[in-house]
């Protein structure tokens, strides 16, 4: 057997891990470090990690499919009761077994990537990742325990078991007896910790010495064939950025949405603005051609608007033009006042008739003051009517 190193996470907030090389001969004596140390040990050597048992759920289903695909789409419903959480939040590894049996080991989508992240971080390429209950050595009808400080770790079935607290353990085993009636024998390492609760039990009790804990589960690791190998579906090697890709997806999901939101903003100014200035066009050309109707083409309003009065000026001033004096001086009060809008202009029998908007009635009358005021125009109001927000006048305007 080519070199292997088996490492295991003993404490994930100090990045604490045990480890051992394994080859051909011997195990090598257990080692304990941080990552870093991992990392220069297991340069150019694939690395198996063996997770707690209490972080990965191993479940055994009846499902009646045969195909690979059909048991991918039945598992979710299959596992929806049995789950604490939505079965999206979680990665599961299946084996098929014969007679309809899928055994399944589930694990939370953030847990494992928070595992997997850390030997990424540091270069330790992982090839394969197994819970510790599998790794535990395995006889038909007799279940597995390993009691490691504060833990106990449990292989009741090939594909079965889990990791409990040591103080439930007795309780635990008792109800696991009375379960599985077909059991016949215990057998038990541990690091030198008092057995009391063995003696009553109605069972073969086989107890062994216990050196180190990573020694017992590396066996198990080695023989472990790839069936329930966690590295699997989107966490493979070939998948493995994608999965490095979701610890930055909330943060990439924030600066997206914030963008989306301030092009959004862009966008609907962009348009309002636009659908204003196309209504201020519509009505500064449709008072353009009620202004001076014998323009046919309109192509520039301003050049052609300047045009016209240059015009209307030079026959004024040319031809004495009464019509022309008063659209003159009535045109440079309107000019200095912004709020007038002008609907209609007619000249007949010398009088000069407006037909005009105002905010209110009393800039009407003003209006009116500031035409008379140069001694050579009279000013009659012939009607005034204030709608919701203007007020509508018809003036008449003549010479004295």
């Amino acid at each position: 057997m080519a070199e292997r190193i088996i490492a295991r996470l003993i404490n994930q907030q100090d990045a604490c891990v045990q480890w051992l090389l394994v080859n051909d001969a011997t195990p090598s004596e257990t080692q304990q470090g941080t990552l870093q140390d991992l990392a220069n040990s297991a340069k150019n050597k694939p690395v198996t990690l063996i997770l707690p048992a209490s972080d990965v759920l191993l479940l055994a289903l009846d499902l009646p499919v045969k195909t690979a695909s059909q048991i991918k789409k039945a598992l979710p419903f299959a596992l929806d009761d049995l789950l604490a959480d939505d079965v999206e939040t979680y990665h599961l590894v299946w084996h098929r077994h014969p007679k309809d049996k899928v055994y399944v080991a589930a694990i939370s989508h953030d847990k494992f990537q928070a595992c997997l992240l850390p030997f990424q971080d540091v270069g330790i390429e992982l090839d394969s990742v197994y819970p510790e209950t599998l790794c535990l050595p395995y006889q038909d009808q007799s279940c597995s325990i390993l009691i490691d400080r504060h833990n106990a770790i449990l292989r009741s079935g090939q594909w079965l078991g889990g990791g409990i607290d040591v103080e439930v353990l007795p309780a635990f085993v008792d109800k696991l007896l009375e379960e599985n009636p077909h059991l016949q024998s215990l057998q038990v390492w541990d690091a030198g910790v008092s057995k009391q609760w063995l003696f009553g039990l109605p069972i073969i009790k086989v107890e062994h010495e216990l050196d180190s804990p990573l020694q017992l589960l590396q066996a198990g690791a080695v023989k472990l064939g790839g069936e329930l190998n966690l590295l699997s579906g989107q966490y493979s090697r070939k998948n493995k950025a994608d999965w490095q890709w979701k610890k930055w997806s909330p943060a990439l999901g924030v600066i997206l949405l914030a963008a989306l939101i301030q092009t959004g903003g862009f966008l609907n100014g962009y348009w309002k603005q636009k659908s204003e200035l196309a209504s201020l066009e519509t009505q500064t050309l449709a008072l353009f051609k009620q202004t001076f109707p014998d323009v046919k083409r309109v192509v520039n309003i301003k050049v052609q608007a300047d045009q016209q009065l240059t015009e209307l000026k030079k026959q004024s001033s040319e031809n004495g033009s009464r019509f022309m004096r008063l659209l003159y001086q009535s045109g440079e009060v309107l000019s200095a006042n912004p709020g007038f809008q002008l609907r209609q202009l007619d000249f007949a029998n010398d009088i000069l008739q407006l037909q005009l908007t105002a905010p209110d009635i009393s800039q009407i009358e003003q209006f009116k003051q500031q035409l008379e005021s140069s001694n050579e125009l009279s000013i009659k109001v012939q009607s005034a009517e204030a709608g919701q927000n203007t007020v509508e006048a018809h003036l008449e305007i003549r010479e004295k």
